[in-house]
């Protein structure tokens, strides 16, 4: 990107937000933004980039990626990231394909750029490299998490861990990124937030449903908000327990 485009400045401020470039001086962040292309893809469409070659920042929006089981036809979302957030870290760590479908929630701006790139920046700028160890620490632990929640619980104890990590009024912000983590889920449908628990929408609706008979959570505009944070947690221990 030249630093004549309009978009320049909205770039380089949303480069500078990332927990992935922050603390890296403006000449740096500068020569880094020169490598990189603006991209926008329009609501609910899969983003076509090669994932194989190139490294992804969102700077607007919301994606998910999905993971696809082409026999059965079911998908589970392995990550659901927001502006700030980079894919694909996982080619740029072993240099395989990573066979995920990136989904654009919202309407999307990203920057790519060559992987081969990012790799150099990892050898060459120490700044980044302190930012990246701990943003790949924080994907690790999503990745634990979730496998943990597909083998050890049942789907209404995922739906419950799932909207306490996001949806708590106290909850810490995410450590990837500066993206508040209610806005990351506060408007998903029932088919979304199942895909992100390994489960189908009809399950998922029926657990919600039965949560706001209880009065434990309430729903407006697609708008799902916790009423009762503890009744949810112990529900869930309950419904759990052999």
């Amino acid at each position: 990107m030249k630093s004549t485009s309009p978009f320049y400045p909205q770039c380089l401020s949303s480069l500078k937000q990332s927990a992935l470039f922050s603390g890296l001086d403006e000449d740096q962040l500068g020569n880094m933004l020169k490598g990189f292309r603006r991209q926008t893809w329009k609501k609910q469409t899969p983003i076509d980039v090669q994932t194989t070659s190139h490294f992804c920042v969102v700077t607007k929006g919301r994606v998910e990626l999905v993971r696809t089981d082409y026999k059965t036809g079911r998908d589970l979302t392995v990550f659901l990231i927001g502006p700030g957030d980079a894919f694909d870290v996982i080619t740029l760590l072993d240099s395989q394909a990573h066979d995920i479908t990136p989904i654009a929630l919202d309407q999307v701006d990203l920057l790519s750029i060559p992987i081969s790139s990012v790799r150099e920046w990892i050898q060459a700028h120490p700044a980044f490299n302190r930012n990246f160890l701990p943003y790949l620490g924080v994907q690790m632990r999503a990745l634990e998490d979730l496998a943990a929640d597909l083998a050890l619980h049942d789907t209404v104890t995922r739906l419950g861990n799932l909207l306490t990590r996001h949806l708590s009024p106290q909850g810490p912000r995410r450590s990837g990124s500066r993206t508040d983590p209610v806005t990351l889920i506060h408007d998903l449908s029932h088919e979304e937030l199942a895909r992100m628990i390994g489960s189908v929408r009809v399950v998922v609706t029926r657990h919600i449903q039965q949560w706001k008979q209880e009065g434990l959570v309430s729903t407006r505009r697609k708008q799902l908000a916790i009423r009762d944070m503890n009744g949810i947690l112990n529900h869930c221990q309950k419904i759990s327990k052999p």
